[in-house]
């Protein structure tokens, strides 16, 4: 079984430390809630392979990233600096810019061999994403040339995966890694990004038999799905307007990608290449499937539904396994986080902690604050963590009515997970707090300037029929 495979580390009798600069293996997921993984406690096997993963490294429980949309996240994780900073907000929407210095550029510059697969097109070449790697893979072109005879296509639910799908970038990223040399002459980062959980959600007819009734009915009116996530259930031959199938979908697209994951990691022991490599595990948001009557979309709200991903670093032999740290942290922070333990110098401008005191062991290492923006309408949508304290502003009047919510509101995540309960008044002083630091942090984070912006309308056919796709143009 695939989680035997990867539960041990490799040469079970070898006593020696990892190398001083490790491989560096980044697994980023497209749209992967938090708490639908077993390690994270959610009640379906979704993630037997990404399970094994935490037990063998150190699991951080409470992961907020940058922005809960592909790109401006990305970009984040990647340059270490908030989107204010690296250019790459919501609008205008701009190239990332090349005064960032990426991860790639970061560990380039330290001898290591760099190479990515991406399977987003919003993480395309076109858009920047390529900076610093000398293998770069955009996971859907070579296969849409290959079945259709051209890169564009006419998009319904599921065709954008016959294009590109977990087996296929687990595909790639092995080439990849026979093209970075295997760690042999100089160390390697390879950055994977799947797409699988992202919709629409069409899992492989394999997956089929994975939670049938697992979930109950949950009919919405059909105009409130976004267009691009509709489908026919099999069952009743009918576009479905029932959100228990979409989170049987979800949770089947999950499972499909956790083998992937399984076989990249079994592939990487049978290389004899786990106890050098730091793998990371995250996302780049999440999703909400119901959840504050926002349906299966993300980027739109400032919730713990797409606010919440996971974040996993494992490497054997330097971390003890099965750590968990309860603390909130960024995805903005493994960026430094990646430099320090591969003994890279960090660049001048970033607002990425290492978390390298925190693997160690002292759990109380982590920032005080974490920060998210969000949301369609400007002014965008603001958030801070504190410990267990998340206060939300949303100063747009758009969000305010369709979101029914005030544009103050403080939630206490230890008792009230969903965000349900505003408990501002009872707390006012430390309501007043957070907001102040929250509006100091983003008054007070150095703007990017510069950069010429994207008319998203003026692309290449195929890079608008893939956004259109996934829901990133109407």
């Amino acid at each position: 079984m695939v989680v035997a495979a990867i539960a041990l580390p490799l040469g079970s009798g070898c006593r020696r430390p990892p190398k001083d600069k490790p491989n560096v293996l980044l697994i980023s997921i497209d749209t992967l809630r938090a708490d639908r993984l077993g390690a994270y406690g959610y009640r379906l096997d979704t993630s037997p392979a990404i399970d094994a993963l935490a037990k063998r490294g150190v699991r951080f429980a409470d992961t907020t990233v940058a922005w809960p949309k592909t790109w401006p996240s990305v970009a984040a994780m990647v340059t270490g600096k908030p989107p204010q900073t690296n250019g790459i907000l919501l609008r205008p929407r701009r190239p990332l810019p090349a005064e960032n210095v990426t991860l790639a550029e970061a560990l380039h510059g330290n001898g290591y061999a760099t190479g990515a697969v991406v399977a987003n097109v919003n993480l395309a070449k076109s858009f920047g994403f390529d900076q610093g790697f000398e293998h770069y893979v955009e996971s859907w072109a070579e296969e849409a040339v290959k079945q259709t005879g051209s890169a564009s296509f006419r998009n319904s639910p599921g065709l954008v995966k016959r294009f590109t799908n977990g087996e296929r970038v687990t595909d790639q990223a092995l080439t990849a890694l026979d093209a970075l040399g295997n760690g042999k002459d100089k160390p390697f980062f390879l950055w994977l990004h799947y797409i699988d959980p992202h919709g629409p959600y069409v899992p492989p007819p394999a997956f089929a038999r994975f939670f049938v009734g697992a979930h109950e009915s949950r009919p919405v009116p059909l105009e409130d799905l976004p267009p691009y996530q509709l489908q026919i259930d099999p069952a009743t031959g009918q576009v479905s307007n029932d959100i228990g199938f979409y989170e049987g979908q979800y949770d089947r697209e999950i499972r499909s990608l956790d083998d992937q994951i399984g076989r990249l990691l079994k592939a990487l022991d049978e290389r004899g290449l786990t106890r050098d490599t730091l793998i990371v595990f995250t996302a780049d948001h999440g999703e909400s499937l119901w959840e504050n009557d926002y349906y299966l979309e993300h980027g739109d709200v400032p919730y713990q539904t797409t606010a919440a991903v996971p974040l996993i670093f494992a490497l054997d032999g330097r971390f003890r396994g099965g750590r968990v740290v309860e603390h909130p942290v960024g995805v903005i922070d493994l960026y430094a986080t990646i430099l320090a333990l591969t003994k890279t110098s960090p660049p001048p401008g970033i607002a990425s902690t290492s978390l390298l005191p925190v693997l160690e062991g002292e759990d109380d290492a982590t920032p005080r604050n974490v920060f998210m923006i969000s949301g369609k309408y400007e002014p965008w949508q603001l958030s801070i963590r504190e410990g267990p304290w998340k206060l939300v502003l949303l100063r747009a009047p758009q969000d305010r009515d369709w979101l029914h919510a005030p544009e103050r509101a403080l939630y206490d995540l230890s008792r009230d997970p969903h965000e349900q309960h505003d408990v501002s008044a009872e707390n006012a002083e430390l309501a007043a707090s957070l907001e102040k630091k929250l509006l100091g942090w983003f008054s007070g984070t150095p703007r990017f300037a510069g950069g010429a912006a994207t008319d998203l309308k003026q692309l290449d056919g195929r890079t608008q029929e893939m956004l259109r796709g996934l829901g990133y143009l109407e």
